[in-house]
């Protein structure tokens, strides 16, 4: 039996089609007739030997081997394009668009993205920071090339790779809010990940609680934790000094572990997105070790 091939210019349309949910976009962005793209599809389809999409007026859906298919393709492109720049030489390009979230570990991807750009002064990123819902719902809206954030889990699109860590109840250190009959909680606006942790699980264990402050910047949530107004939960590169960590002989119930994915949009990456992708990368499993 011969070995099948899939040619990486099949693939890059496939993704291309599926990031953008259509055809003519798709052709567009790869310089090619809106016929040609359909045409691709098709001999992709054919050599899989499985319908990959299913299209209805103007929606484009996966199917299920379509959604198998997906991830490799996306992979597959990576190393194709990082392979490809290493022989060449990285060139000004257009702006890469990043999300970065608030509530983690914001100050130490921003020092990863400062650096970045002051070793390639030839790459050039639009930043934005926000509540993670808020930064991959953007990249999903093409708002994004890049993003870094909390999400529930499970197979995401545009999820590159991702890490788990395990969050702990942080309060001032000193303070004590064992014998309170309602937890005052300092955190993150509704739709946070952080908050939705605390809350569930003091609901599990049935313990009252309020949220005393509300905000959507991570340095506004250690200080008002550092001024004892209540208690929070934080990870590893949100600790500061000031704070201590809470545990059971505090009266507080263990918390779900976080994910953190990093995502991006395989069509805008270019050369300059996959360098970023990849210093993005090391730096979270630095700060994860």
């Amino acid at each position: 039996m011969s070995q099948k091939n899939l040619p990486t210019e099949l693939l890059r349309t496939f993704v291309t089609v599926i990031e953008v949910k259509s055809y003519t976009h798709a052709a567009d962005l790869l310089g090619r007739s809106q016929p040609a793209i359909s045409l691709q599809m098709k001999r992709l389809e054919y050599l899989v030997g499985q319908p990959l999409v299913v299209r209805r007026g103007r929606s484009i859906t996966l199917t299920d081997k379509g959604e198998a298919l997906i991830g490799h393709a996306r992979q597959i492109l990576r190393l194709n394009d990082i392979a490809i720049s290493q022989f060449e030489r990285r060139t000004e390009g257009s702006t890469l668009r990043v999300g970065l979230p608030v509530d983690y570990g914001v100050r130490m991807l921003q020092s990863c993205l400062t650096d970045i750009v002051q070793r390639n002064p030839n790459i050039k990123t639009e930043i934005r920071c926000d509540l993670s819902s808020n930064i991959i719902d953007a990249l999903r809206k093409d708002e994004l090339d890049i993003a870094v954030g909390l999400y529930p889990g499970g197979d995401q699109q545009f999820l590159h790779r991702s890490w788990l860590e395990k969050p702990f109840w942080v309060a001032a250190t000193g303070a004590t809010f064992s014998s309170v009959d309602e937890m005052p909680l300092v955190a993150h606006p509704f739709g946070c990940v952080y908050r939705d942790r605390m809350t569930q699980a003091l609901k599990q264990v049935k313990r009252r609680w309020r949220i005393a402050f509300s905000t959507p910047g991570i340095s506004s949530v250690q200080q008002a934790i550092l001024d004892g107004i209540g208690i929070s939960c934080l990870t590893g590169p949100t600790m500061i000094e000031g704070l201590q960590r809470l545990n059971h002989d505090d009266g507080l119930p263990e918390l779900d572990p976080l994910h953190i994915g990093l995502f991006y949009r395989q069509t805008r990456l270019g050369e300059n997105g996959h360098y970023v992708v990849n210093e993005i990368e090391r730096a979270l499993i630095d700060a994860l070790i």
